[in-house]
């Protein structure tokens, strides 16, 4: 039995929605009624290298291109003008760039929502012709998403001036160069609910620029400066909505507005040349270029309430000219930064100091530029107060990646694990390559990870543990001596792993340690015991109610069916309470109704009558007439009619 070929016409389009339009096409020769059926998905996915392979050179072959462009065509035509939700294009040399307009232009009048355009068309001529979008797709009301990738560039000024997509959210840019118009403020605003941007490469026009949107909340700029001036003039990013940042650029004159309230995560990866470099370790107050840089505490200042912050190498010796303006991170949690053996750590004392509430710091290397700034931070040069920016730091977690195994690092290792007081955990990543000229290199080549666990109890001695039988435990020791703190404040387990070695045990934790957790579980265990409860005795008296009632609804059916006169007079009262247009809810009504079936019960059942009026008076003498006359007719309802059952005669009398 073909189970696949007995689903529904939809259901099939949708799984072929996940292939290539290629892929999908080549179910057409199953049967009849699959010959068709690819031409039915609301994804089209259209990429010639994929059309043009395996063979190598067939894109130079006669017709092969023109067999393509015709395919295309082709499927385009077969879906008429049903309803399209993706539409992905990637198209190299040798196509017809008006039949891709033509593409283009076909999805855009059926609704498309997610446009991917990969158009690699290089300018072309002695008139440096280039590609040019079609002029629909800069006023789309239903694209949603756009992305646009070439290795030639990405030209939007030529066509885009007029732009307005009211849809548009997510926006991609990627190329070697992106040229946009001259105003990236007017250019936003073509795109009033974006949300996401994305662009590689751009070049800043020779103008102030402000990145301003009230609705973007994602941004991703990879900039080259200008043309023929490395550094912007001003830029400003107005941007109350943002969330993330990643910002690569050269240095900016100036930063005038930095508006980013909501800021959460930011990489920051700033450029400067190597005059600049040396500018900044000796900066000139009278130098127009060195004054230029030091406005870079404004950008810098914007980035204060971040969560997790991202640091380049170069944006850390950037950072040196603005020790005395660091914001202080108060929301701060997680910090990462990139280190180069020519670049400085000048700011980082400042840098950690400002951070209160850091837990994890990554470092991706240790050796950078000595100088006599960073001396507080690392233990490069000996002075009085090495370690006093540490000693401040709440850094609870430290991770080393791209370890060499030189004396400089491990003596850096040692300093930081007796100067951070916090300190609980420390992870080495050896570098994939290291030096094996260097006589202090021994053993780190075998080593991928180095683990230190503080050790929370004077009871517990420190130990070195080794998650391979390739190396000795005296080897380990003598390796971990090399980092083992000097002092006797604060004291750590190693665990070394090699390559190919599993990962490594829990560490080891004091009794005291093991005390609070289990007393905290207990603890925990105890509270969701008693929400338990309490839950349960809301469930119980729910039912029990209901219970009630249902047996209270039981009693009402029968007296009614067993007594005529009873029925007789109870439609009659109910007869003349409709008449009268109440609008009463059902509650409301159940309610009535139990009242009219007492009053008739009363006026025929002498009895009766007595029985009730005594169970009322009991309920005065309780004070029951403070409580809720709707709640108090529930909860007689059921005694009542009970009652009732038992005093009415049993011959139906």
């Amino acid at each position: 039995m073909d189970r696949i070929g007995s689903l529904p016409d939809e259901v099939l389009s949708h799984i072929l929605s996940f292939l290539t339009t290629k892929e999908a096409a080549l179910t057409s020769i199953l049967s009849k009624r699959w010959r068709n059926l690819f031409t039915l998905v609301p994804n089209l996915d259209i990429d010639d290298s994929v059309f043009l392979i395996p063979e190598e050179g067939k894109r130079e072959r006669d017709g092969i291109l023109r067999s393509f462009m015709d395919f295309v065509d082709r499927v385009l035509a077969l879906q008429g003008d049903t309803p399209i939700n993706k539409f992905s294009l990637k198209c190299k040399t040798g196509i017809d760039t008006d039949r891709v307009n033509l593409w283009i232009f076909n999805v855009l009048q059926r609704g498309v929502t997610s446009l991917e355009l990969v158009l690699d068309f290089p300018r072309i001529g002695d008139d440096d012709f280039m590609y040019l979008l079609p002029d629909e797709m800069f006023v789309s009301s239903t694209l949603v998403e756009l992305s646009l990738r070439s290795e030639f560039g990405v030209d939007w000024w030529q066509g885009g001036t007029n732009t307005f997509l009211p849809m548009l959210k997510t926006l991609t840019f990627e190329s070697t160069w992106i040229l946009l118009c001259d105003d990236l403020q007017e250019f936003l605003s073509g795109f009033p609910v974006l949300e996401e941007f994305y662009m590689a490469e751009i070049e800043w026009p020779q103008s102030d620029q402000s990145v301003s949107s009230e609705s973007l909340s994602r941004l991703t700029i990879y900039a080259g400066g200008f043309e023929d001036f490395w550094n912007p003039k001003n830029i400003s990013f107005d941007t109350p909505s943002l969330v993330y940042l990643e910002y690569s650029d050269f240095v900016a004159g100036d930063y005038p507005k930095v508006n980013l309230p909501n800021l959460a995560e930011a990489v920051l990866i700033l450029k400067v040349t190597r005059d600049q470099v040396d500018l900044i370790r000796a900066p000139d107050d009278e130098d127009d270029v060195s004054l230029r840089l030091g406005n870079v505490w404004k950008l810098i200042s914007g980035l204060r309430n971040v969560n997790k912050l991202f640091f380049s190498a170069e944006t850390l010796e950037v950072l040196s000219l603005c020790c005395e303006s660091m914001p202080v991170f108060n929301n701060l949690k997680s910090l990462h930064i990139i280190c180069d053996a020519d670049l400085g750590w000048q700011a980082m004392p400042a840098l950690l100091r400002n951070c209160p509430h850091l837990e994890t710091l990554i470092l991706k290397g240790l050796l950078h530029h000595v100088t006599d700034k960073c001396g507080d931070a690392c233990d490069c040069i000996t002075r009085e107060d090495k370690g006093r920016s540490l000693s401040s730091c709440p850094v609870k977690k430290l991770q080393i990646r791209g370890f060499g195994g030189t004396v400089r690092e491990k003596e850096m290792i040692r300093h930081f694990l007796e100067s951070f007081p916090c300190l609980d955990e420390m992870e080495v990543y050896a570098a994939g390559q290291n030096n094996d000229d260097d006589p202090t290199n021994v053993e780190v080549n075998r080593i991928y990870k180095i683990i230190a666990y503080k050790v929370h109890a004077e009871e517990i001695s420190t130990d070195t543990v080794l998650q391979s039988e390739s190396m000795s435990q005296t080897q380990m020791e003598e390796i971990s001596s090399q980092f083992t703190p000097r002092n006797n404040r604060n004291k750590y387990d190693f665990v070394y792993i090699l390559h190919g070695s599993p990962p490594p045990p829990p560490p080891p934790q004091s009794e005291d340690y093991l005390k609070e957790q289990l007393d905290a579980a207990k603890t925990k265990l105890a509270e969701l015991n008693e929400e338990y409860k309490e839950r349960q005795r809301v469930h119980d008296a729910n039912e029990e109610y209901k219970e009630r009632q249902r047996v209270h609804d039981a009693m009402f059916d029968r007296i009614v069916e067993q007594y005529p006169m009873i029925a007789s007079a109870l439609k009659a009262r109910q007869a003349a309470t409709d008449s009268e247009g109440s609008e009463a809810s059902n509650d409301q009504e159940k309610k009535r109704d139990v009242e009219a079936l007492l009053e008739i019960m009363a006026d025929l059942y002498p009895d009766f009558a007595s029985a009730l009026r005594a169970m009322r008076g009991t309920d005065l003498e309780r004070g029951e007439p403070s409580r809720d006359q709707g709640e108090m007719a529930k909860l007689d309802q059921p005694t009542s009619t009970a009652m009732a059952a038992d005093l009415l005669p049993r011959d139906g009398h």
